[in-house]
């Protein structure tokens, strides 16, 4: 007879596929971004890439993974905690990338991280 729990764990293949699909949403924004810096190197005049802090933009990418992370959390449990955490760790980054994409004085901005940390500490799970 088998175990009940050997029901709940996906197999290695289920596993390996939601390993891979996780990773695609980072790396068609990578090809797109390194497609976009190509066609600017060959030539092609790119609007959106003519500010002096373009590179900024890379910044964003790091918000893909707390995003992520929140859609999985709700899926998986609703509005929580975890997803309240997740989104706003996305929204402190995308917070950084804002400051240099639209050259925002960060002797105005600053207390934004006080309230970022406030917000980060009431959403974070006790890990004891």
């Amino acid at each position: 007879m088998s175990n009940p729990n050997e029901n709940d764990l996906p197999s290695p293949a289920a596993r390996k596929s939601r390993l891979a699909s996780s990773s695609l949403p980072l790396g068609i924004a990578v090809v797109v971004i390194g497609g976009l810096l190509l066609a600017r190197n060959l030539g092609f005049e790119l609007f959106f890439l003519d500010f002096h802090n373009w590179w900024a933009f890379f910044i964003l990418l790091a918000a893909i993974g707390p995003l992520q992370q929140a859609f999985s959390a709700y899926r998986r449990e609703g509005m929580g905690a975890a997803v309240a955490n997740s989104l706003v760790s996305a929204g402190a980054i995308i917070f950084v990338s804002l400051l240099f994409l639209l050259d925002l004085s960060f002797w105005t901005w600053w207390p934004v991280f006080v309230i970022i940390g406030g917000l980060y500490m009431m959403t974070s799970r006790n890990r004891s």
